[in-house]
């Protein structure tokens, strides 16, 4: 057995670090087996009262996502980020963008930012898919330009405790306070992890996360684990919803399906650390459903995803 893990340990570190390098939104996170999806479920209807929802990182790759298919649902939709409006790519030329989307300006690292947000009133869920992959102790960090999906570079001196968990536990202190100023208990709160989360309850993957896993990666990990047990820990006011999808795609992104096809297949062998990869659309469209569907909640990987993501 000795043998055969050292004999493997170079190729799965190869295989780390090149579906490391081509994810599009964040990594990893917590505990596993905690369920969800309790039972088959009372819906919210968004398009009868246009409630809002509120999405932290709306013009990154999964976030413009979130808010092209919550418009679709009839929410209306606030996006808060920094950079205030999507890529030049993904807007008219006039300026408006393609959606009918409240775009602001803004940093969640400023909880105040979320928070002026929400006394607006009328929001129904808050999304969190603030992240980044390299941050400026990785030594890496000038590379997010390539391997986000939107073309976000983060700040110097960005770092994993800031840009994930000092975002993430601003928005579940804003939103906190949020629903209990409404009397809005058990109010959703979605936040985006990781397949990898899962590494430390499966077979193998505690030694790749002790002994494959670089630095930068094992801090990536603290920061997401930490936004999960405070939200977690949030009930009953907020109803955590967890998604830990494994690498994030897109038909029209031809450069991510080599190691998507290498994820699928480790993931058909019955390699226990790899989870099919999901599409962007699928993930986007499981988070709102999520959202509606009133006993959802807890960890979602990709069977979750799968099934609510074709409803």
């Amino acid at each position: 057995m000795v043998a055969v893990w050292k004999k493997s340990s170079r190729a799965l570190r190869l295989l780390m670090t090149f579906s490391q390098i081509i994810r599009t939104q964040s990594l990893l996170a917590t505990r596993s087996s905690r369920l969800h999806l309790v039972r088959p479920l009372s819906m919210s209807s968004a398009a009868q009262s246009n409630e809002k929802i509120l999405v932290l990182g709306g013009t990154g790759f999964l976030g413009q996502e979130i808010c092209r298919r919550a418009t679709a649902k009839g929410y209306a939709v606030t996006s808060l980020s920094r950079r205030g409006l999507p890529p030049p790519a993904n807007a008219k030329t006039n300026g408006q963008t393609t959606l009918d989307v409240d775009y602001r300006q803004g940093d969640a690292c400023d909880i105040d930012s979320i928070r002026n947000v929400l006394d607006e009133g009328n929001y129904k869920a808050v999304i969190h898919c603030i992240g980044l992959l390299f941050d400026d102790s990785s030594g890496l960090g000038d590379y997010n330009v390539f391997v986000s999906g939107s073309g976000s570079v983060p700040d110097k001196g960005s770092t994993y405790d800031s840009i994930t968990r000092l975002t993430a536990f601003n928005a579940i202190d804003a939103t906190k306070a949020y629903a209990e100023r409404n009397g809005d208990m058990e109010f959703p709160f979605v936040f985006t992890s990781a397949a990898e989360a899962g590494w430390p309850d499966v077979t193998f993957g505690q030694g790749i996360e002790q002994y494959l896993a670089p630095e930068w990666l094992r801090r990536y990990l603290k920061a997401k684990r930490e936004v999960e047990n405070k939200l977690m820990s949030s009930e009953p006011t907020l109803r955590p919803v967890i998604l830990r999808p494994s690498l994030i795609y897109s038909m029209d992104r031809p450069a991510s399906l080599l190691p998507v096809g290498a994820f699928f297949v480790g993931n058909k062998v019955g390699l226990p650390f790899v989870d099919r990869p999901v599409t962007v659309s699928s993930l986007a469209s499981a988070m709102l459903q999520a959202v509606m569907r009133l006993d959802t909640k807890g960890v979602l990987r990709y069977p979750d995803i799968d099934r609510l993501g074709s409803m």
